[in-house]
Formats: structure tokens, sequence, C-alpha cells
């Protein structure tokens, strides 16, 4: 490893907090700590007087248990502790200076204050443990299959049970020796642990020696049955041994475990292993899944702890995932699995008494050094965050990538390094893919890419780089764009003109050009392409690539430029189908004028299909073009523009001053059809009659002329050419509703002039006068020549004569009618002066119901009375609002008169009386013309309701 690094690194952690995060645990024993085991924050701490400790800092971090073993062990001492994974079961080995006492096990489960003997191991020394890490069938009573080896090299299998059920009997379920390492030659097992590779029925065993390293593997069939690990040993029983060997003047190894995170509840297997011997560690990782191999380690190194190994070694190590914690007699060192470099170095005073050991808790992934009086913690603290430097100076990229996490700028370093590399050994596209990644100067790696003859790696350098730039970007977008189209030009140009026939030549065509299509169509460069489409189709344009400039047109969705393409090179039914598939009414209002005169029936197809979407006022410059067009032409104008004036029911003027002059000119018997198929013409009235007459259509001009209301104008045109016609325009037939008695007289009278004076018809003008009532013989007598006879007219005439007549007979009946009625009414007249009522004094009003006599009244013919004031209050509501005002003056005026009558003096009463009198006669005649009982008043109201429905709420009310 390059020393630059390794001093990048040292600094770091000067700077940064530890890998190795140290804590002193709150503890301090009462005599020099021996041995500590720890599992699953269960911690076992045995003492110089043979008393053990047990911490539950899981559940019980407060207190702790002190368990005596003075009279349990008597003369001997403890060679060593093993706690299993879940810091249930703990094994006790015993061992005596005195020969003659033998060594021995003791099980103690967590819930015992006492242990108990396993008798079986009686004369085995045991110094490792291989714990199960596989569910247990039955709780925690059971340690489930274990492993024991013994400094004799044999290795033995058993089960312990803490049932008290079976007190009575041995703790151990099942004993048998599954192999010897040793051989007969005493060689003690260091290490030793077992585990079953998730998902299958294979076991896999590793156990150490001092010097070696063994490893087996095996399926077993039957889980169920014991000794579980017979079947993998079997396998090795008669074959040659096969282990790994390194020299070591030491009597001791250590063999430890990298399990990495895992799930709740999941099984326990590890990743990593490290052995560590006199040379070093040798470390490597574990791969059960290479089928039948001999090995599971794989991957595998030996590394010097540093320069402290010619002083010192290690009594113990465990390694983590990149580094490796071991301990020495006056420190606690932590090294680099990677590049053998220290990473953490913790010295001791001997403050608490010298280091004794170090623990590992498997479960929770923390370290416990220990010295005789004092107990530490050391937790691992995000050891990958140099890692990612480390795999870089060795070249490992990938390793440094998916270690490097979410720093950019590590990531940037990396893909710069793996470029530089691959551009060093020519993998030039490679390397462009991985410089585009980075944060390089954009200018610094193209320029070292244009040196190359070969442009891909360029032109993948800009594609790549294109699809990680920001879309805020856009300078940078649009010059890597342009490139592109500009290198995608040139190759493609090459190609076209190399004149290269071969299939493999066209074949490298077709695809360049579908990537460069792909390229294309790609959003960002199509939001790029929009924004500087001109430069791009100039670019196009001066490469001479057509076929990609109407493909980027349509990618852009550019009718426009489509469409102009097409219509240069006469393609006019796809020009009529993109616009079709547009269906956008500014392109046919555009390019409608050129397709009609090339396509007239497809496009009049077209536009009749699509014609809800389209305006035949903003389609007149493009049927304009008809006028003059060929016949052809102006038939399908006709055909659409009668499409908008039926079906559409445009009433646009434009559209049917159009139509009518299309008519004028190709389809004249269409016209006066059209002029009379409404009641009301859309088109312009003035210049259709213009059109008529420029054209000569007689019958249409006389029709224009009626609906002008210039019925004489109509009657001198329609002479020239049908008297019938002119007759119909007299009768008011053309105009279609009857004409005033006054026109009829003076236009039928033109008829008869012309027929009497040009046509000379006598018999013809005598039957106009039957047509006509309101024409008389005497009218048309000047129009006869002097020399006509009166035998043409002669019937006329008496008609004439015996019409005056009777005329004269009915004016005397009705004068002599008109006699007699008005001396019925001088009768009446008379007799109504005669008449008269008598009043009594109990007469009372028909209203009120009070005395008639106490105030002023009105005595009506029917015997109806009623005082004046109430009569007014009763014709008040029936009377118009102008009306009511009048009656509410004339009473005001009535009163003011009266009194000023009573106070003025006897001189002056003689001019006021007349006054008063008037306006009381007006007052008469407004409330007094009719009883207001027997009147028509009564007659008006008879369907009126007696509550109104604004009273009836106010009535019911009352009534309630």
């Amino acid at each position: 490893m390059a020393a630059g690094t390794t001093q990048f690194i040292n600094q770091k952690l000067l700077e940064e907090s530890p890998i190795f995060s140290k804590t002193r645990v709150d503890f301090t024993p009462t005599h020099p700590l021996t041995h500590l085991v720890v599992a699953n924050n269960n911690i076992v701490m045995a003492m110089a007087n043979k008393t053990l400790i047990r911490i539950d800092r899981e559940h019980g971090p407060g207190r702790q248990d002190e368990i005596d073993l003075t009279k349990t062990i008597s003369g001997a001492k403890i060679s060593a502790l093993f706690l299993d994974p879940t810091g249930t079961h703990l094994l006790i080995s015993l061992k005596s200076n005195d020969v003659d006492v033998q060594p021995e096990l003791y099980y103690l489960h967590k819930k015992w204050t006492k242990p108990r003997p396993c008798s079986k191991f009686r004369g085995s020394l045991v110094s490792s443990v291989g714990w199960s890490y596989g569910p247990r069938d039955r709780s925690d009573s059971s340690t489930g299959p274990i492993l024991a080896g013994t400094t004799l090299g044999l290795i033995i299998e058993t089960e312990l049970n803490s049932d008290e059920r079976f007190f009575s009997r041995e703790v151990e379920e099942h004993y048998k020796q599954v192999f010897d390492i040793g051989k007969g030659q005493h060689t003690p097992v260091t290490g030793l642990q077992y585990h079953m590779v998730p998902n299958t029925t294979k076991y896999l065993v590793l156990a150490t020696t001092p010097t070696r390293l063994y490893q087996f593997q095996g399926y077993v069939t039957n889980p169920a049955e014991r000794p579980l690990l017979q079947q993998v040993f079997n396998n090795y029983l008669n074959v040659q041994e096969r282990f790994l060997e390194l020299p070591s003047k030491l009597k001791y190894s250590t063999l430890s475990f990298y399990y990495g995170p895992r799930e709740e509840g999941s099984r326990m297997f590890p990743l990593q292993f490290g052995w560590l011997t006199e040379p070093g560690i040798y470390w490597g990782r574990i791969d059960p899944w290479e089928g039948d191999s001999d090995t599971v380690t794989v991957d595998c190194q030996l590394i010097a702890p540093g320069n402290d190994m010619d002083k010192d070694t290690p009594k113990t190590a465990f390694i983590t995932q990149f580094h490796a914690l071991m301990l020495f007699k006056d420190r606690v060192k932590g090294v680099c699995l990677l590049n053998e470099q220290s990473v953490f170095d913790d010295s001791y005073d001997g403050t608490y008494g010298g280091l004794v050991g170090l623990a590992h808790d498997q479960v929770k992934n923390i370290y416990w050094a220990f010295t005789e009086y004092a107990v530490y913690k050391y937790q691992v603290v995000n050891e990958t965050r140099h890692v990612w430097r480390v795999y870089l100076e060795q070249g490992q990229f990938n390793l440094a990538m998916r270690h490097c996490g979410d720093q950019q700028a590590a990531m940037d370093l990396i893909l710069t390094k793996q470029a530089e590399q691959l551009f060093s050994e020519g993998k030039w596209v490679e390397s462009a893919m991985h410089y585009a990644k980075t944060k390089c100067s954009f200018e610094e790696v193209t320029l070292k890419f244009m040196d190359l003859e070969e442009k891909n790696a360029l032109k993948n350098y800009l594609k790549k780089k294109l699809e990680t730039l920001k879309s805020s970007e856009k300078t940078q977008i649009t010059l890597i764009v342009i490139w592109l189209v500009e290198i995608y030009q040139n190759k493609l140009g090459h190609l076209r003109e190399s004149g290269d026939n071969t299939v493999e030549c066209q074949a490298e065509f077709r695809n360049l050009e579908e990537e460069f299509l792909a390229l294309l169509r790609q959003q960002r460069v199509e939001e790029c392409i929009r924004n500087n489409k001109e430069v791009v189709y100039s670019l196009l344009g001066s490469h001479g690539d057509q076929r990609s400039l109407v493909y980027l047109a349509q990618v852009l969705r550019d009718t426009d430029r489509v469409v102009q393409y097409n219509l240069r090179n006469k393609q006019y039914q796809a020009v009529l189908s993109i616009l079709t598939t547009e269906a956008n009414p500014e392109l046919f209002y555009s390019y409608c004028p050129v397709l009609l005169q090339s396509l007239p029936k497809q496009t009049v197809d077209t536009l009749v299909s699509m014609s809800k979407l389209l305006s035949p006022s903003r389609l007149l410059p493009a049927l304009l073009v008809s006028q003059s067009a060929d016949p052809d032409v102006a038939s399908h104008s006709v055909r659409y523009l009668e499409h908008a004036v039926s079906v559409l029911f445009c009433k646009d003027q434009p559209v049917h001053n159009l139509l009518v002059s299309l008519y004028t000119h190709h389809n004249k018997d269409k016209l006066l059809t059209y002029l009379t198929s409404s009641s009301q013409l859309h088109c312009d009235t003035k210049y259709a009659l213009k059109l008529c007459v420029e054209a000569g259509l007689v019958r249409e001009a006389v029709y224009l002329y009626t609906v002008l209301g210039q019925h004489e104008q109509a009657v001198d045109l329609a002479l020239t050419l049908d008297t019938d016609l002119a007759a119909s325009c007299a009768a008011g037939n053309q105009a279609g509703a009857p004409l005033g008695e006054e026109l009829t007289r003076k236009l039928w009278l033109k008829v008869a002039r012309h027929v009497v004076q040009e046509k000379n018809d006598i018999k013809q003008a005598m039957e106009f006068l039957k047509l006509c009532p309101s024409v008389k013989i005497e009218d048309i007598l000047p129009f006869f020549p002097d020399f006509v006879t009166i035998d043409h007219f002669k019937d006329a005439i008496c008609d004439s004569l015996q019409q005056y007549s009777d005329h004269i007979q009915h004016l005397k009946e009705d004068m002599a009618e008109a006699s007699r009625s008005a001396g019925v009414i001088r009768d009446e007249i008379v007799q109504a002066k005669a008449d008269h009522q008598h009043v009594r004094a109990t007469d009372r009003c028909s209203t009120c119901c009070d005395l008639l006599i106490s105030r002023p009244f009105y005595l009506f013919s029917c015997s109806h009375k009623f005082h004046t004031d109430c009569l007014a209050e009763a014709i008040l509501p029936h009377l118009a609002a102008p009306r009511q005002r009048k009656l509410l003056e004339l009473q005001s005026q009535v009163e003011t008169l009266a009194r000023e009558t009573d106070n003025s003096s006897l001189d002056s009463r003689t001019a006021m009386p007349s006054r008063l009198d008037q306006t009381q006669a007006e007052l008469d005649d407004l409330i007094a013309s009719e009883c207001v009982f027997c009147g028509d008043i009564m007659v008006k109201n008879i369907d009126r309701p007696f509550i109104e429905d604004q009273e009836f709420d106010r009535v019911m009310a009352e009534w309630l």
C-alpha cells in the first residue's frame, strides 16, 4: 500500500473517533479476575478465589450473582470457561496441578446457583467447545448437540440437559467421541466450532490446534439422530488427513469468526474466520456453497500484527469485518486486515493489574478486555469509514465503491482512478463510461478522447455524461447534444460515401442510424433540440441527412417541417394523412390551398369528415382559389360549402357569399333553389343581386329584388322575361307575404300596361282584373288604344257598373239602420231622466253598514248604496297605478276646495263652486261609472280568492 494513503488514514484516525470505542464497566472485583466470557449481554467472570460472578446486562444490569465454587472444585483450579451464544449454558473446565487428580467438566445453567459435574468427561480436560448455533428443540433446558475438544486432541459430541426432572441422572443426554485429531500425540484442540449451512442439510466443522487448521464438511440425513455430526466425521476416518499447517512454537492458537448483521431470529452463520498463530493471523472468507470442495475457506491470507511481532506475540485475537483486535500483555491493538496497518493501539499502565484476557460477544458484536481488577468494553464504530481507500489503492474498484457509502467525493475519486487505469490499458470505451460518472473537468476529458482516432469512446462519454447532467445545466446539455449529432452525422456520412455495399457495412449503417434515432427520442435530447431545432435542422441539412431530419421533425411533432418536406416531394396524400392524424386546424388552414389544387376530392372528403374541428370561415382563403380554378376544384369546393351550410348550419355571411359566387359561375341551376330554401338569406343580398344581374340570372334577380322590398324593380325586370313571373311578383307570391293594397294595385297596373301596350293582349288584361280586385276596368281603360272596340271589355264594364249599384244600395241600408238606432237612444235618454229612487233614513252603506245619510254617498240603479269614501276605498285596488294616483289627488282636491268654499266670503263663493263641481265630476267618473258589485270589476275578479295568499297565515292564526 502506498505510504500516502497510510499517512492519510492515520491522520484521519487521530482527528476522528477511534474505530474501537473503549468504555470501562462500572464493576470492581474483590479478587483478581482469571477468566471472563460474554454471550448475548450475559457476563460470567471467575475470580482467583474460585468465585463466579454472573451479570445479565440485558435484563438485570444492576444485579450480579456470586457462586462460590470452593467446595465444588476443592483442590482444582479453573482452566477455562465456555458460554453458549445465548448466555444460558456455562461449562467450567477444571484441572489440578496434582497429577493424581483427574480433570473435570462442570455444567452450570443460568437458573442454577450450583454447577453439576459432567461425569462422562472425568479425566478429559476440555480446551475448546463448539456450541450449537441453531434453534433449540426444548427451549433453554438443552444445549443441543455440542462439540468438545480436549487437550489430547479428541473431539467429543454431547448434549447437556438442565431439566430438573432428571437431576437423579447424569446431565449428558449422550456422549461419544467422533474424531481424534491428536492421533495419540496429545495435541490440544485450541478452537472448535460447527455450523449448518443455511437452507441445506450440510454441516461444516472448523477445528484448530496450535499449528493446524482442520476443516470437516458433510451432509446429515437425519437431524434427530445422535450423535448429530457422526456422519460428517465418518467421511474423514479412513482417509489421509487434510489440514493447513503453520509452524508455531506457541502452545496455543485462537479461532474466531465474524458473523455480520442478521435479522432477528435468523440462524447465525459466519462470513469470515481468523486463526491466530505465531506467524500471524490467517484469515479469509467462509464459502460453503462450492459444492464438494475440500475447503470452505476462500480468499485466505496471512497477516502479521506489525513490528511488535518481533518483541511480543498476541495472547488472543478476534476478527471483525475488516480488522483484527489483538490482546498483548500491556495493550489492545487493532490492525486492518486489508493492508496490515495499525488503526488502534490502547496501552494499559497496570493501574488495575495486567491484562488477562479478551472475550467476544458474538451476538452483540462487542469485545471485552479485562485486567485483574477492571473490565473494559470495546465497540466497533463505523469501521468501514476508510476501507474504500484501501481497496482503491489495491485497484479493487468495485469493492471500494461498495464500501464508500454515500460519500460523493469518495465515489468520484474511485471512478476517476478506475477510468484512468482503463484508459492506460487501452480500454477507451469503458474508460469513457467511467469518466462520464465523475466530476472531472469536461474539457480535459474530451480533449483526451479527441486525440484518439476512434471516436466511439468520445461518443459514449458524451452520451453517458448527458445522462448525469442536471436539467438546469442547459448550456452543457446543448453543447453535448449538438456535438453528438455532429459525431453521428460524420460517421453516417462516411459510411454513406464509402460505397461499400457489403452486408456488414449495411448492417453497421443501419445499427448506427437506429442508435442515432434512439438518441433523438430521449426526452432530455428532445427537449434540448426543441429549443435549438433550427440549429439541428441546419446541421442535418448540411450533411444531407433528410431521413433523419424528417424523423426528428416527427419526434418533435414539428408537423410544419414534415409537411413542407412532403410538399416539396409532391407527396400530397402523405400530407393529407399527416394533417388528418395531427387534427390541428391551423395546419389545415395553412396547407389546404395547395392540397385543394392537387387533390380536390380527397381534400374535401377530409374537410367534411373533420368538419366539426374546422371553421368554414377560416377555410375561405383556400376555397377562394376555386373561383378561378378548373371546374373539378370548383365543384368539390361547392360540395364542402353546401355541407357547411346544410349540415353545419353555418351562418357566416362570407361563406354564403362565396357559395353564391360559385353558383353563379359554375352551378347556375342550383342558385334559385338555394335562395328560396330558407326564409332568411345569410348571404349579402345586394352582393348576390349584383352577381345575378351580371350573370343574366333574371329569375334569381327578381327574387332578390323582392327580398330587398324593391317590388317595382322586380316587376320591371320580370316583365323583360315572363309576364307570368311579373304577375306572380304583383300578386306577392315572390315576397312570400301579402303586399299593401296600394302597392299591389300599382304593380298590377304595371303588368296590365305592359300586357295592353306592349303585347296588345286585351283578353289577358281582362284576366288580370279577376286576379286583382283592387284594379278596376276604369284603371286600365287609359292604356287601351283609341281604336279598341267596346266588345272586348263590355262584360267587364257591366260588372263594374253592377258593383257600383250594389255598393250604393248597401250604403242606403246602413243609413236607415243608423237613423233607427239614434231614435232608440233618444227615447232611452228621456226615460232615464225621469227615473228616481227613494232613500230612507235607515238605509245603510253596502260595504261599511253605517247609516247611509251620515256621509256623502252614491246610489246606483241596481239599488247598491255606498259612502263616497267607502266606494273609493273599494275601487282603489282595482285601478292601475296611474289611476290610483289620480284618485288620491282628486280626493285631496275635493276636500281642499270644500274647506275653501266653507271659509270663503259670499263674494268669492260665486266662482268656487264651479271648480269644486268640476273636480267632483272627475271623481264621479273615476269611481262611480259602475257599481262595484254589479259591474265589470266583479266579473273580472270572479276567480280571486276571498283571502289573499299573503294574508292566509295571519287569518289562520286569528282563527286558531
